[in-house]
């Protein structure tokens, strides 16, 4: 599979994010000007106009917008984790796993000594995961992206790996793909 991951500006303007997208893909494939990001009803991206099938996952977080280009399947998720520690953030990350998360999922970020980090954890795993299995939120409690006491590496046969990539500020950042192997 081939893979290309842009690190892009966010905007909190949706048709600037937009816009940042369709040209970093343009100039990917050499301004071709069939090639386009398209959206569907529920926002999902997809790339039109290409001799062979690309499939597109976006992020934005913090002041990072990542949009993931593959061959294959795809999703990526992200968080910028100092939002997470900040001290004036009372979040309740053990009520929301408890309503949200599957009972295994729930268990581990209840019982672990950081449960924000493992909510985080397990956060960004599963948006990644329903991103490249073209799922939504509401099923997130349909599945689990926890093995016992640890993170499981695939779920239904998709790879979910954490997701390296350099860029100023980066290590304020979590990233993870889904589908890559």
């Amino acid at each position: 599979m081939k893979l290309k991951v842009f690190v892009l500006e966010n905007n909190t303007v949706k048709r600037q994010r937009h816009a940042a997208v369709q040209k970093a893909v343009k100039a990917f494939f050499n301004d071709d000007p069939k090639v386009k990001v398209v959206y569907d009803e529920n926002g999902k991206p997809s790339v039109e106009g290409t001799d062979k099938k690309w499939y597109i996952s976006i992020t934005t977080t913090g002041d990072v917008m990542l949009a993931a280009l593959a061959t294959n399947p795809i999703g990526i998720d992200g968080e910028h984790l100092p939002r997470f520690s900040d001290p004036e953030n009372k979040i309740d990350y053990v009520a929301i796993a408890e309503r949200f998360f599957s009972d295994e999922e729930s268990d581990y970020v209840r019982d672990g000594s950081d449960s924000t980090e493992r909510f985080v954890k397990v956060w960004v795993r599963k948006e990644a995961y329903v991103k490249c299995a073209g799922k939504t939120l509401a099923d997130f409690p349909n599945f689990s992206v926890v093995d016992g006491d640890k993170l499981a590496t695939k779920v239904h046969g998709i790879s979910l790996k954490k997701f390296g990539i350099s860029f100023e500020g980066s290590e304020d950042y979590l990233f993870v793909i889904a589908g890559v192997e």
